[in-house]
C-alpha cells in the first residue's frame, strides 16, 4: 500500500533538525531560518549532495522519482516553499564559496523551535548522535517577498517577478542553458563527485598560474598548454609534454611540488593559501604570526589558521574555537623523498583521507608519536599507469579534518575545521592527462619512465 504524502512543514522540520543534509541547516539561534544549498547544475563543482534535499521531497511527495530530472525536483520543492509562504530573506546562489539560500519559517505558523530542545544543547548533541526526528504537524503556508502576485492553483507568477532561477530552470526543461551550451547530463553530477574524489578541480588563477617565480624555479605551472601544442607551428606529442613536466616533479628521486592550502570551518571556504616551500608546512593557530615565517628547526613554513568568523550559533563558535586553541605546536604536513607525511604536535585530534567525499567510515589518525607517511609519489605514478589501462586519474590531494572523527555518518560540510591539501605539480599532470585522454599517453618511453619510477624505495 502507498504511503501517504506528508505534511511539508513538519517533514522539513525535521530533516532540518536531522543534521542528514549537507547545507541544510538552522541560521540562527531561534530556529526561525534555515539554509539550503542551492547550486546550477552546471557549475562545475556541483555534485548529488547539493540536491539531496530536493530528492527526498520529490521521493515522498510523489512530484518526481529517484530517477528522475533534479531541476524538476528543485523547482517543485521551491514551488511548495511558496505555496506554504515561507520567506526568502538571503539568496547567496550566485556566490562561488557557498551558494545558498536562506529561508525564514512562515509568520502564521508557531515557531518550529517550540518542541526542540534548546540550540546549545541540541547542536553539541549533533556532534555524536543523529538528532531524533519530531512527528509535529503544522499547517503552514507561504509568501516569497520577490514575488508580487502568485496564482498558487496554477502555478503561475506574473512574467516582470520571475527571478532567474525561474528562468535557468525553464531552460534546463529544454535542455538550454541561459549562455547557449548544452544543459548538463542528468548523469554528470555524480561524475563530477568522483573527479573531486580524484582530487579535480576547475583550474583558476593563482600564483603558480602566471609562471612568475613558480615557472623560474622548475615549477610546473597550473597553466595548461593546449593538447598537442609544441614550438612555432609544431605538434608536440602529449606524451613527451607529460614526460617533460613528470621529470621536473621528480627530481634526484625526491618528490617536488608547491601546495595548495584550502580551509573550511562548517564547510565554508575561509581562505586559501599557496605555499611554495618545498619542504612543506604545519597547521598552527596563532592570528598575531605573520603568513609564511618558516620554522629554521624543521624548514616547515608556518601556516596559520584564520580566526573563526562569528555566526549567530554560538555552539559552534565555541567549539571551533576549541578545535583551533588545542592545535598547539600544529600538525605537520611535508615532503621527504618521494613521501608526504604529517605528523601531529599538540593535542587536537587529526583525521585524513584521499578523498573529500570518503563513505568508509574508517577514520585514519594523524600519528602523535612520530611522523606517518600519507602519500607516495609512486602512487600518482601507479595511478597514472591505472588511467593509461582504462582507470581513473589518481588522486592529487589530501583532506584533514582536525578535532573530529572523520569519514563517519556526518559528510565533511558538517565537520568544524577540515583543511584541503593540493600537490599543485600532481593536479597539473593530472589536468594534462585528462585534456589529452589515456590515448595520449601510450608511448614506449613513457611507460618505460614510470616504470623506472616505481621502482625507486
Amino acid at each position: 500500500m502507498a504511503q501517504p504524502k506528508p505534511l511539508f512543514i513538519p517533514w522539513l522540520k525535521a530533516r532540518i533538525d536531522s543534521g542528514l543534509f549537507p547545507g541544510v541547516d538552522w541560521t540562527d539561534p531561534g530556529r526561525t531560518e534555515f539554509s539550503v544549498p542551492w547550486k546550477h547544475a552546471l557549475r562545475q563543482d556541483s555534485s548529488s549532495i547539493d540536491i539531496l534535499i530536493f530528492k527526498a521531497w520529490a521521493e515522498v511527495s510523489g512530484n518526481g522519482q529517484a530517477q528522475g530530472d533534479p531541476s524538476v525536483w528543485k523547482r517543485n520543492f521551491r514551488s511548495t516553499l511558496r505555496a506554504k509562504k515561507f520567506v526568502m530573506v538571503t539568496n547567496n546562489s550566485k556566490e562561488n564559496a557557498n551558494p545558498i539560500k536562506v529561508f525564514r519559517w512562515p509568520k502564521q505558523s508557531s515557531s518550529p523551535s517550540t518542541a526542540s530542545p534548546p540550540v546549545e544543547s541540541q547542536e553539541e548533541e549533533e556532534l555524536s548522535t543523529p538528532v531524533q526526528e519530531e512527528n509535529q504537524q503544522d499547517p503552514f503556508i507561504f509568501l516569497d517577498q520577490n514575488v508580487e502576485t502568485i496564482l498558487l492553483q496554477e502555478d503561475i507568477y506574473l512574467a516582470s517577478t520571475i527571478n532567474d532561477d525561474d528562468l535557468e530552470d525553464c531552460l534546463m526543461a529544454l535542455n538550454i542553458h541561459p549562455s547557449g551550451t548544452a544543459a548538463m547530463p542528468e548523469e554528470l553530477p555524480q561524475a563530477v563527485e568522483d573527479l573531486a574524489c580524484a582530487g579535480w578541480r576547475a583550474p583558476q588563477l593563482s600564483p603558480m598560474a602566471t609562471g612568475g617565480e613558480a615557472a623560474a624555479e622548475g615549477h610546473p605551472t597550473t597553466a595548461v598548454a593546449p593538447v598537442g601544442a609544441g614550438g612555432e607551428g609544431q605538434q608536440q606529442p602529449v606524451a613527451e609534454q607529460f614526460m617533460q613536466s613528470l621529470s621536473q616533479t621528480w627530481v634526484d628521486d625526491a618528490f617536488k611540488t608547491q601546495f595548495r592550502v584550502s580551509v573550511f570551518y562548517r564547510g565554508v571556504k575561509v581562505s586559501e593559501n599557496l605555499v611554495d616551500n618545498e619542504a612543506g608546512f604545519r597547521l598552527v593557530y596563532s592570528p598575531e604570526m605573520r603568513m609564511g615565517e618558516v620554522d629554521h628547526q624543521s624548514g616547515l613554513t608556518l601556516m596559520t589558521l584564520p580566526t573563526p568568523p562569528v555566526t549567530f550559533d554560538s555552539v559552534q563558535n565555541r567549539l571551533t574555537q576549541q578545535v583551533l586553541d588545542s592545535l598547539g605546536a600544529g600538525v605537520d604536513v611535508g615532503v621527504s623523498g618521494p613521501v608526504v607525511y604529517s605528523h601531529r604536535r599538540g593535542n587536537a585530534r587529526a583525521f585524513w583521507s584521499r578523498c573529500k567525499f570518503d563513505r568508509s567510515r574508517e577514520p585514519q589518525q594523524v600519528a602523535k608519536m612520530e611522523p606517518q607517511a600519507l602519500f607516495r609519489f609512486q602512487d600518482f605514478v601507479g595511478g597514472i599507469q591505472e588511467f593509461i589501462a582504462g582507470g581513473k586519474c589518481p588522486s592529487c590531494c589530501l583532506y584533514i579534518c582536525l578535532g573530529e572523527e572523520w569519514p563517519d555518518r556526518r559528510p565533511w560540510e558538517k565537520k568544524l575545521v577540515m583543511v584541503e591539501v593540493v600537490f599543485t605539480s600532481l593536479e597539473f599532470l593530472r589536468m594534462m592527462a585528462e585534456d589529452g585522454g589515456a590515448s595520449s599517453l601510450q608511448s614506449v618511453e613513457l611507460q618505460m619512465s614510470l616504470t623506472e619510477m616505481m621502482e625507486v624505495e
